[in-house]
């Protein structure tokens, strides 16, 4: 997604300001999984912040966004090509990461005469691969046909935003027309996404949600066409300790570990994922790389891990004390795999001394009182032994 905001000389005082807001409550509908970049333009279009390219929307550089547009001031002339044009060579830029899926304009202005069409024959026309969203912001008298024509001609809708009650349902309105195909598609689409760790509000600790749309299926009168239209979303709560539930953590041995990532490389299970803040209201995203301590080796496992790859991997890494005041050097061997139908891969680490392990078949009672003698004392030289296992 693209967000371009007319900074011209019209849409100071007010219209500013509804703009500013519209542009922060159009952020809050972006999760991990979307990539954005937000511009102004007048004469001449420009990003907000020192973002160059399209970035992922994380809550931090969501929080970085936020803040620039506070920055716009309203000067200059109104010139629509300089803003699309500016919009369309960043998501054609093949050379930055993205999420390749919906491609959005979304255009924030007080009203314009200009239609660029020929911007959208150069640059979306026939294919129309890019949606275009128009919203025309404040209480003004301009002819609002060219940006209906702008984005109905571009598979897009137009939204009017008068005043300050009216944002927050039109900055997400654009969520119905984006559910459209996935309506079409039927069970196809259905697919569980799930959420970022989470802190429950009623204090049953850190939560993921599994999610899936509610399609409406009926159809209309005489067309025998099916309503495009997305009724809601329907979910399940998970408590982050039944799944630890379901690990066998204590065969693992005192720095034996299990971990979980999701696409993004934020963490859904490790030992290290403890927020210190509690009832924090954000979404807990620790990165792999941050629950641990950086290096060449992790990162190509994240990678991996993120690709939906499986391997093993044998590595030197430092590793923190548990009151994180001693650092020490150890050997771990990093075992991963994909988990099937989610978004997330578990791993298991393990230190070379909870690899090997001894194998007695017990059920054979001659065998048992065998084995068990080498546990008496007196089997022991005068000497004595100490046996140090993981716990």
């Amino acid at each position: 997604m693209v967000i371009i905001v007319d900074v011209s000389g019209s849409v100071s005082g007010l219209t500013l300001k509804l703009m500013k807001t519209s542009v922060c409550e159009m952020l809050d509908t972006l999760s991990d999984d979307d990539y954005v970049n937000v511009a102004s333009f007048n004469e001449k279009a420009k990003p907000v912040s020192c973002f160059k390219h399209l970035v992922q929307a994380n809550i931090r550089n969501k929080k970085v966004f936020k803040e620039d547009v506070q920055e716009m001031v309203a000067k200059g002339t109104t010139d629509y090509k300089a803003g699309f044009e500016y919009a369309f060579d960043q998501l054609q830029n093949s050379n930055i990461t993205r999420a390749n899926c919906n491609k959005m304009i979304m255009m924030f202005t007080d009203g314009g005469e200009d239609r660029v069409q020929d911007v959208f024959e150069k640059y979306n026309w026939p294919n129309k691969t890019v949606r275009v969203f128009t919203f025309s912001v404040g209480q003004h008298n301009y002819d609002v046909t060219p940006l209906q024509w702008m984005a109905c001609a571009n598979k897009g809708y137009y939204f009017e935003i008068p005043s300050i009650g009216a944002i927050r349902i039109n900055t997400q309105e654009y969520l119905d027309v984006l559910g459209r195909p996935m309506v079409l598609a039927g069970n196809k689409a259905k697919q569980v996404q799930w959420t970022n760790v989470y802190q429950d509000a009623l204090g049953l600790g850190l939560m993921v949600t599994g999610t899936l749309p509610v399609f409406n299926l009926t159809e209309d009168g005489g067309s025998n066409r099916k309503n495009q239209l997305i009724l809601g979303v329907m979910g399940i709560d998970v408590a982050l300790n039944d799944i630890k539930k379901l690990t066998p953590r204590y065969n693992l041995g005192a720095n034996g570990y299990i971990f979980a990532i999701d696409l993004n490389g934020y963490v859904l299970l490790h030992p290290n994922l403890q927020p210190q803040i509690i009832n924090f209201r954000e979404p807990v995203t620790l990165d792999f790389l941050d629950a641990e301590l950086e290096d060449e080796n992790k990162e190509e496992i994240r990678r991996s891990m993120i690709n939906g790859s499986e391997g093993q991997r044998v590595i030197k890494t430092l590793i923190k004390s548990l009151d994180e005041r001693y650092i020490d050097e150890v050997i771990r061997t990093y075992t991963w795999a994909p988990i099937k139908s989610t978004n997330y891969s578990l791993g298991l680490a393990l230190p070379p001394y909870s690899t090997y392990y001894i194998r007695a078949n017990l059920s054979d009672q001659i065998l048992q009182v065998k084995y068990f003698e080498f546990l008496l004392p007196n089997s022991f030289e005068s000497e004595g032994h100490v046996f140090i296992a993981p716990r």
